[in-house]
């Protein structure tokens, strides 16, 4: 008792701050992929119908549209509702000294964001013009918000995971240091075990499970103080965001297995080559080590 709470704990809890660092990096990739999908969402498509299509076309393309693999959200705009919004917005009507009404009716398509991009936007609008012939008058979107929108999410994304992988490394580094120094007192234990005749399996393995005992303690920790931090910043309005996005299922899903994984393999990996370091050695080697 007296050990665990001397050496072990302090490896137990200092594995825990690494993961606690894993899991809000792992939290800022999930809300910004999130943000990301919710941008590429947003974009619209602006399909105008023709004078020669029939009144209910409008309506009828909807329902097609919304049937398709590559919709998110598709409206229908009477062109008396376009004009509604565009008296709101001018302060006037321009139908009064136009005599007619100038506006056409529209399908506004919001597309999934795994379409949301030039190529992909490119072969829909092909598409529907084949399909919609004459029923079409035009299909306007803004090349230069779609790509400005990409470029810049592809570049965070790359920062991201360039910082992801650097930080993996690191935390690996003091994992693997904090382990190393806990079985750096056992080495003549160590040695003293391989003399007597013991396989290597039979030495690792009580090393390696209690590593793996402190990994699970520690990401039980480290999920719980992510948990607070959320909940804390939630109630004072700060993170809502990060909030909606961890009560789903798949990212909660994924933050926790990230922190429990990492919390069990890296520490009993670790565990398993600070043991075979010790083995092999002489006893006048292990007090030069």
């Amino acid at each position: 008792m007296k050990r665990f709470f001397g050496a072990k704990f302090t490896s137990t809890l200092s594995i825990a701050l690494v993961l606690f660092v894993l899991g809000l990096m792992t939290m800022g990739g999930l809300v910004a992929a999130r943000v990301a999908k919710e941008l590429r969402e947003r974009f619209t498509v602006t399909i105008t119908v023709s004078d020669v299509a029939s009144t209910d076309y409008g309506q009828r393309l909807v329902k097609r549209l919304i049937r398709s693999r590559y919709t998110a959200e598709a409206v229908y705009v009477s062109a008396d509702s376009a004009l509604k919004v565009l008296q709101t917005e001018l302060g006037e009507n321009p139908a009064e000294f136009l005599g007619y009404n100038p506006l056409s009716p529209t399908v506004e398509l919001k597309l999934k964001a795994e379409y949301a991009v030039a190529d992909s936007i490119k072969m829909i609008v092909s598409e529907l013009e084949r399909t919609q012939g004459a029923n079409i008058a035009e299909i306007d979107y803004n090349h230069t918000l779609l790509d400005m929108v990409n470029s810049n999410l592809k570049r965070f994304a790359i920062v991201l995971a360039v910082l992801a992988v650097v930080l993996l490394i690191i935390c690996v580094s003091l994992i693997g240091n904090t382990v190393r120094l806990i079985l750096h007192a056992d080495r003549f234990l160590i040695n003293t075990m391989r003399l007597v005749g013991a396989t290597k399996w039979f030495v690792r393995w009580p090393f390696i499970k209690t590593h793996i005992i402190c990994g699970l303690i520690a990401a039980v920790v480290a999920l719980l103080a992510l948990a607070a931090l959320v909940y804390g910043g939630a109630s004072q309005g700060l993170s809502h965001v990060i909030a909606e996005v961890l009560l789903q299922p798949v990212p909660l899903f994924i933050l926790v297995g990230t922190v429990v994984v990492l919390g069990v393999l890296i520490p009993a990996i670790a565990a398993w080559h600070a043991a075979d370091k010790y083995m092999g050695k002489t006893v006048d080697e292990l007090y030069l080590m």
